[in-house]
């Protein structure tokens, strides 16, 4: 990770082209929507992340990997909907990649480029100078990635190598408290690869490797344990154990070669920071090596570690949306029983007491997952009031399933299965002393089993990580109308109000992996309110046709940011941002019913709309005494 004198062997025109080819190829590798949940990105740290420091005094792309491709830092920001501009030696810092190649956590270095001694801010002086002169965006995300150099440092200097770790932990330390006191609400922390894997510490032998493995542990655990007790939000990266998981099965990620360097042909030094195609073992080093030199990754590497990055600081966002979900497939089940309770008030006959059933296909799109074909059932008994003839109290029970997917996304959330088993009591009364006016309510409770599927595609390896949990949705709603009638048509303007309540326990991926993640309890309370007017026409006798026009509003949302963990590095929760999800709607209904003596047939269609909220749905029904 320090900087070597050598003349460029890559010329300026080349590296443009090659740029552009390997932008495009990145970007479909990654085939990933970009996430809007942070603002900006910004960097902080080494040669693991600089973007170009020194491009100034070395024609190219002069990053450390196999030139013309790019440190992670580009992809991962083109992930997030943004950019990695790097900030350049001599040149004004108004990009947001402030990575130098070389630089330690916190103490000041030179190196020796083309014979001048050029000055490397340390990751503690990066991250003071950008507070300086620039205000903290709170939902933007930072990165912060050093000690490597600390580290290579300690290994040349072992009588003093105790003093130089714990005084970059320090470091680490320090640079994250600043940037959460400033007001940094999202703060990554990449801990350190296991350097024992890398060429040079192979090449130095097993005690080599074996103390490199050591020092980078304790490192990781030192410095992980240091910032998370600074209260900051701290999302952590276990390359530690990601750089293990790839050298144990490389094949499996695109790797044939996780031992040796690509960039070691007719170099004149031993540096990535030179490498072009034409230094590349083979022309496919790039995309088969895992290290360009002895230390630094290549650029097939480098996008592996954009798209796990990318993997964990979206998850708990898009986790997130599961209550958003579950709530609108309770609502679903409110509003089929609303329409069971509509053909109760227009019906012209009462009896003692009814059996119903009403079943259900629907297609819904709800936050991006689509359920095609899904289904539900609700099965009830209507008690007329002896005293009250406008009265009906009912007692139903749903089985719900639901199943979403998201085909689009090859990396993230792309599976979500809903079973809910639930049961409710309803009530409808027209209160002919005010006038007609038509009340009903209903309150009723679920109980839930949900299962997710996390994509991650790690440089076109896709694994799913499955995890399971229980839930509960429990509701109120309350609609009040005053029906009109004009010849033989009725109309009912009406207003309602459901409040709901959604828990989703727990969910963990079983996986022991630096990928693999749980996530937290989350509890989601939301109050709708409805304007809507609903009718009813005859067309003959026993037959008609009934309709429902609507707009729905959430009122209040109370849901909180996720909590999730590494399965890896549990000490460490930490929290994203949340996903905006629909707040409104407009909707319809149209059907027909048909009494058949004391049996009542009904069937119809609804369809709700919103900005990425839809459903369509058939239903039938069928009631009759007993």
């Amino acid at each position: 990770m320090n900087l070597n004198t050598a003349r460029p062997l890559i010329s300026h025109a080349n590296l443009k082209t090659f740029t552009k080819s390997v932008l495009a190829l990145s970007l479909s590798v990654a085939g990933i929507a970009h996430a809007s949940e942070y603002s900006s990105v910004t960097f902080f740290g080494d040669s693991l992340t600089d973007g170009g420091y020194f491009s100034p005094i070395i024609p190219g792309g002069a990053q450390f990997t196999t030139n013309p491709d790019n440190t992670w830092a580009t992809s991962f920001a083109e992930q997030l909907g943004t950019t990695s501009v790097a900030n350049k030696f001599s040149k004004p810092q108004t990009g947001n990649n402030y990575a130098i190649g070389g630089a330690r956590a916190g103490k000041e270095v030179t190196n020796d480029a083309f014979g001048f001694d050029i000055p490397v801010a340390s990751a503690s002086t990066q991250v003071n100078n950008y507070l300086t002169n620039n205000k903290v965006d709170p939902n933007g995300l930072y990165v912060v990635w050093a000690g490597a150099n600390d580290l290579l440092a300690a290994s040349k200097d072992p009588a003093n190598a105790q003093t130089i770790v714990g005084t970059a932990v320090g470091s680490q330390i320090a640079t994250v408290k600043a940037l959460k006191d400033k007001g940094a609400n999202y703060i990554l922390v990449p801990n350190i690869p296991d350097i024992g894997l890398t060429p040079d510490a192979i090449k130095g032998g097993a005690v080599v490797q074996g103390q490199s493995t050591f020092i980078s542990n304790q490192y990781n655990q030192a410095m992980l344990n240091g910032v998370a007790a600074t209260g900051a939000n701290i999302i952590p990266l276990d390359m530690f154990s990601l750089l293990q998981q790839v050298a144990a099965k490389p094949t499996a990620y695109g790797f044939t070669n996780m031992t040796e360097k690509a960039c070691s042909k007719n170099v004149v030094v031993d540096s990535s920071l030179l490498c072009g195609p034409n230094n590349l073992v083979t022309p496919d080093a790039n995309e088969t090596y895992f290290f360009a030199d002895g230390i630094h990754p290549t650029g097939r590497a480098h996008q592996l570690i954009a798209d796990y990055a990318n993997a964990v600081v979206t998850a708990p966002s898009q986790i997130g949306v599961l209550p958003h979900i579950a709530t609108k497939v309770g609502l679903a089940t409110n509003e089929r029983l609303q329409s069971h309770v509509n053909q109760i008030q227009n019906s012209e006959q009462r009896v003692a007491r009814s059996i119903w059933a009403t079943g259900e296909i629907e297609q819904q799109d709800i936050a991006g997952f689509e359920s095609d074909g899904n289904g539900q059932l609700l099965v009830g008994v209507d008690f007329a009031h002896a005293n009250s003839p406008n009265a009906v109290t009912g007692l139903y029970g749903n089985i719900t399933r639901k199943d979403f997917d998201n085909s689009n996304v090859s990396s993230g959330l792309s599976d979500i299965g809903i079973d809910e088993l639930g049961f409710g009591i309803y009530h409808t009364n027209t209160l002919e002393q005010l006038g007609g006016i038509q009340i009903n309510g209903a309150i009723g409770f679920g109980s839930m089993d949900i299962d997710v599927t996390r994509t991650v595609n790690l440089g076109g390896n896709k694994q799913n990580f499955n995890s399971d949990a229980d839930g509960k949705r429990l509701y109120a709603s309350l609609q009040a109308g005053y029906p009109l009638q004009v010849n033989n048509t009725s109309f009912t303007p009406y207003l309602g109000a459901t409040v709901n309540r959604v828990k989703i326990d727990a969910l963990k991926e079983q996986e022991m992996s630096g990928i693999a993640m749980q996530f937290n309890e989350q509890k989601y309370t939301t109050t709708y309110g409805k304007l809507g007017v609903k009718a009813q026409h005859s067309l003959a006798e026993n037959l008609n046709i009934f309709g429902d026009l609507h707009y729905q509003k959430r009122l209040s949302d109370d849901r909180d940011d996720v909590s999730a963990r590494l399965n890896t590095i549990q000490s460490i929760s930490f929290n994203t941002p949340t996903i905006d999800t629909d707040d409104d709607n407009f909707g319809m209904t149209l059907g027909l019913s048909r009494n058949f003596g004391m049996l009542n047939a009904n069937a119809g269609i609804t369809h709700l709309k919103g900005d990425n909220d839809d459903s369509t749905s058939v239903f039938v029904g069928l009631s009759g005494a007993f």
